[in-house]
This record gives C-alpha cells, structure tokens and sequence, in this order.
C-alpha cells in the first residue's frame, strides 16, 4: 500500500473514532442534563458533579461497590472504643441480629441490629 493511501485510512479511522466518542459523550451530557433537570436541585452544582463523576470514570477512580462498605468502616473508626465501636462493625457487614432497609438512590441505607443485654442483678 502506499502512502498516500494509508494516510487516508488512518484519517478515516480517527475521525470515526472522534465521532463515536462524542457521541458518547454527548449522550452523557445528555443523561446528565435529565437527571439534573429536577426543580429541587441545583442544576449548576448537579451538571458539575456530573462531569466530576464521568471524569472520575474515566480515569478509573471512581469508587468501587467495595469502596461504600470500605468508606462506612472507616467511620465506625470515629466512635469511642469498645461496644459502640463493635456495634458500629457489626451493623456495616451485617452480623448478628442486622436489619437493612432503604437503597442509596433512595436516599440511604439504614442499619439496625438489636443486641440483648443480660438483665439487671438486684
């Protein structure tokens, strides 16, 4: 093949490589612009967390289904030592009597865990 001829391949191949790349990004942009279009939320702040999150993506930073439980650990590390600290642990992976309710799109997770507690010598 000749030069000229693979110039032309190679010219053709990257423009279509841009193309599908904004075309994804623009569709990108466009899931965004939906999800930020809710009266209650501040659009400018939604739109830039948006880009964050996608740039995040992209780099391969953003947080892992592992990270939440990782993340919620790390702040079971905040509370004074011993039984509420245990407590904290056990709730986050979900030992003993643990009861989970709500989703995180929904707005949170809610743990519960009921521990029995020896009754009171007279």
């Amino acid at each position: 093949m000749n030069q000229w001829l693979r110039s032309i391949m190679a010219a053709a191949l990257a423009l279509g490589a841009c193309t599908l790349a904004g075309q994804a990004g623009a569709q990108a942009d466009s899931s965004a612009a939906a999800k930020c279009s809710d009266p209650r939320v501040d659009r400018a702040a939604c739109l830039r967390e948006a880009a964050a999150a996608d740039q995040a993506k992209r780099q391969g930073t953003l947080n892992s289904p592992g990270g939440y439980e990782e993340n919620a650990l790390l702040r079971c590390e905040r509370q004074p030592e011993g039984a509420a600290r245990e407590a904290c642990i056990q709730r986050v992976q979900g030992e003993g009597n643990t009861e989970t309710r709500g989703s995180v799109p929904g707005g949170g997770v809610i743990r519960r865990t009921e521990t029995p507690l020896p009754a009171p010598k007279n």
